[in-house]
């Protein structure tokens, strides 16, 4: 029996001997050149815009996304997201900490992370972190708001494993002496920066801290400039350890073949992080809308202007009404009836914010600031007739390019995978699959009433250049919007 087994074996490694040794290939490769009769000659050289006679390629379709939720026992939220498509695989640590969780004494924190968010000394060094994106030919980053802190990766499959070790040490590990110190540097060249660049982030500053105070939501999204020397590696680990806490980290990956397996490297990693319960840990504070007024004389030519008013967080059934009534503005009645109609405008947008507990929703317009009251006046109309009333046609344009918007994004695994993990932050379910159909039901009633509801709260108002003093007072602003 053994005696025919060995035969039939080495019969069938003969025969594979014989189908892969070929004398007119073994003749072409010792003369150095190509055999014009070979199928793969044919191929790689065909001419691309005429099929290849006898060849017959291989499709991939696409498939829907599957998604998958699991919470440790410590807290820590897990989501992924099955391959849709042959792909790379992204992969992110979102952190429910923004720069609303700062207070006066670490304000500019997550700037020194940002900043040195490779820099890391327990496992591994920033060289090496370096050196794991660089090898894996993919990317790493990490971003921030008012409310949340993303570190994002994306690799190969086969270095998957190794690139979530290097995020998860990234960010969450303790800042240390060396981080803050390069962190301190690099907080002071970024605002320097800024003020030689003139983004108009100082502007926003100004927006924020007018209409909720200097705290919370108020805070700047860069920290308080004069807080950057005490930015000491205690002040950023105490920082870490009373915000960053299980509850509050959520791991997310795309393009994953099997959850589980996905579930078992995170929990090697992260599972043995203490639960929150019974620790002290920094409670975030309710919003509270200030509203008011600041008016920034400059020696500029031209003024800008941002009234904006108190909006509605996440969670209000009127979120999806003031993204159609912001695309309605920036795609149709800005243009139309001020950038195309006045040639003292130079820019115009519709400003839409949302947060937990609170939201911003109006206008920031610039141009000739010898114009400025002209320009604040139809910036006034405009809100006001978009509150009177929506007609068919601007509402279908509206919901066009909010959904041409929405899904170009969300055909971008990496995007995909952000609104995801932001969805089950947010809202504990995803709900970016069911975008569109909550925009198409959207009225144009309820876009109108939402609009005329937030112009009843007190305005926050900003301007920046010359004469803004000439302009109305605040008082005078509001009777304008009744």
């Amino acid at each position: 029996m053994l005696s025919k087994i060995t035969q039939n074996t080495l019969k069938s490694l003969s025969g594979q001997c014989k189908q892969a040794f070929s004398v007119r290939k073994a003749f072409y490769d010792f003369i150095y050149k190509d055999d014009k009769s070979a199928e793969t000659y044919k191929v790689t050289t065909a001419d691309p815009r005429t099929p290849v006679q006898g060849f017959r390629g291989q499709t991939a379709e696409d498939v829907a996304a599957k998604y998958e939720v699991t919470k440790l026992a410590n807290g820590v939220t897990i989501i992924t997201e099955s391959q849709t498509f042959p792909s790379q695989v992204d992969m992110g640590i979102l952190l429910d900490v923004g720069t609303r969780d700062e207070t006066n004494e670490t304000s500019g924190s997550l700037l020194s992370i940002k900043n040195t968010y490779l820099k890391t000394v327990l496992n591994t060094n920033e060289t090496i972190n370096y050196g794991v994106v660089q090898q894996s030919g993919g990317s790493f980053e990490m971003e921030y708001d008012q409310e949340t802190a993303y570190f994002k990766a994306n690799c190969l499959a086969h270095d998957a494993t190794d690139v979530f070790s290097m995020v998860a040490d990234c960010a969450l590990e303790p800042r240390s002496t060396v981080a803050a110190s390069v962190g301190v540097e690099k907080n002071q060249n970024t605002h320097k920066l800024e003020s030689y660049l003139k983004t108009g982030e100082l502007f926003n500053e100004s927006v924020f801290k007018t209409a909720y105070g200097l705290k919370g939501l108020g805070l700047p999204l860069k920290g308080l400039r004069g807080n950057v020397k005490n930015l000491s590696s205690y002040t950023l680990q105490k920082f870490q350890l009373e915000n960053i806490t299980p509850n509050r980290i959520f791991v997310c990956a795309a393009g994953v073949e099997s959850h589980q397996e996905f579930v078992d490297l995170v929990q090697t990693k992260l599972a043995q992080i203490p639960s929150a319960e019974g620790q002290k840990t920094h409670q975030r504070e309710k919003s509270e809308y200030l509203g008011g007024e600041v008016r920034n004389l400059t020696e500029e030519s031209n003024v800008t202007l941002a009234l904006l008013f108190q909006s509605v967080p996440w969670s209000s059934a009127d979120i999806v009404a003031f993204n159609v009534a912001a695309a309605l503005l920036n795609n149709l009645r800005l243009k139309k009836n001020l950038l195309q109609k006045y040639a003292y405008f130079d820019q115009a947008e519709a400003l839409n914010f949302h947060f937990t507990d609170s939201g911003l929703f109006g206008l920031r317009t610039s141009g000739s600031a010898d114009r400025a009251k002209d320009i604040l006046n139809h910036s006034i109309a405009e809100l006001k007739a978009i509150a009177s009333g929506v007609n068919a046609d601007e509402l279908l344009t509206a919901k066009a390019a909010l959904k041409n918007s929405v899904l170009s994004a969300l055909e971008r695994q990496t995007d995909r995978l952000e609104e995801t993990v932001k969805n089950v932050r947010t809202f504990n379910k995803i709900q970016h699959t069911d975008y569109v159909k909550q925009i198409d039901s959207v009225t144009a009633d309820q876009v109108a009433k939402a609009v005329a509801k937030v112009l009843t709260s007190n305005p926050t108002f900003v301007a920046q250049g010359s004469q803004v003093n000439a302009l109305p007072t605040y008082d005078a602003i509001r009777n304008l919007l009744k």
